[in-house]
């Protein structure tokens, strides 16, 4: 906690327990009511934070569970207990890319009604900057009961999309790159444009670009406040399979919005519908 206060003094954050530093995860890493999880792609076996369990970051988003997509209450359940989670664990969240895979996973435990979760900030990227020791070791994990407490106000369906489109105090927040959404960048869906009324917040242009940590307060709140994004405004972000809309919904929640929801369809659903409008990306 004390931690947590010392990094709201310099950066002014809402929430500051949301974002540990690796300081505190090497001190902390294996207290008992934490668990330390790792959700890269690819690298475990070959080196982590020692003490840390792996998720994989694919494994949490259900493609076949429409409207939501999220991974059914029983399924999660038996996965969070088999990593040792319980609800009564701090979680401390992982990854190789500024926060891309392990935002994704705060979200779906917060979704899931267990919100005592944080990232590392800068994550892998500051561990292995800082030449923190790096383990290889698998150690056996006591499996945990977890209970699911599903909390709808974090996510929003395609219908609820729909339904927000140009809806004074609501912004949708495309968190993609400009040439996802202009149509040039063909490696996801062929069809270009944004959901109409939607925002440009690309997601890492909340991180410091080099050390992969978050940018403070102020300068989160300029970005936000710049894109026409008000502390009032509820707001439904998206991507492609909401990974990087939900960096953008961990920055704004860091700063103190409120009202925040992932469309984790995303545009992978939306691009699929030839019946949904879209508008041409305005710079």
């Amino acid at each position: 906690m004390l931690a947590a206060l010392a990094l709201a003094a310099v950066v002014g954050y809402a929430h500051p327990e949301q974002l540990v530093d690796t300081g505190w995860v090497a001190a902390h890493a294996r207290d008992p009511q934490v668990r330390v999880v790792d959700v890269r792609r690819s690298g475990f076996d070959q080196g982590h934070i020692d003490g840390a369990v792996w998720l994989d970051p694919e494994s949490i988003r259900d493609t076949s569970n429409a409207p939501s997509f999220m991974l059914a209450a029983p399924a999660f359940e038996q996965a969070m207990g088999r990593l040792g989670i319980s609800n009564a664990t701090r979680v401390i969240l992982y990854d190789d890319r500024g926060g891309l895979l392990a935002a994704r996973a705060w979200w779906i435990l917060n979704a899931y009604g267990h919100s005592n979760v944080a990232l590392v900030n800068g994550g892998w990227v500051k561990w292995t900057a800082e030449t923190r020791p790096a383990s290889t070791a698998s150690n056996p994990v006591k499996v945990a009961t977890f209970k699911a407490r599903p909390d709808a106000k974090w996510l929003a369906t395609l219908a609820d999309v729909q339904s927000s489109i140009r809806k004074p105090g609501v912004r949708i927040l495309d968190a993609r790159t400009v040439a996802e959404m202009d149509g040039s960048d063909t490696r996801l869906s062929s069809r270009g444009g944004v959901i109409p009324s939607a925002t440009a917040v690309y997601w890492e242009d909340l991180l410091d670009a080099d050390a992969k940590t978050f940018k403070t307060a102020d300068e989160l709140r300029a970005i936000y406040e710049k894109a026409g994004v008000r502390p009032s405004d509820s707001v439904i972000a998206y991507c492609w399979v909401g990974h990087r809309s939900a960096v953008d919904l961990f920055a704004l929640h860091l700063i103190g919005y409120e009202h925040l929801q992932n469309y984790l369809g995303s545009w992978e659903e939306w691009s699929k519908r030839s019946d949904l409008p879209t508008e041409p990306f305005q710079k």
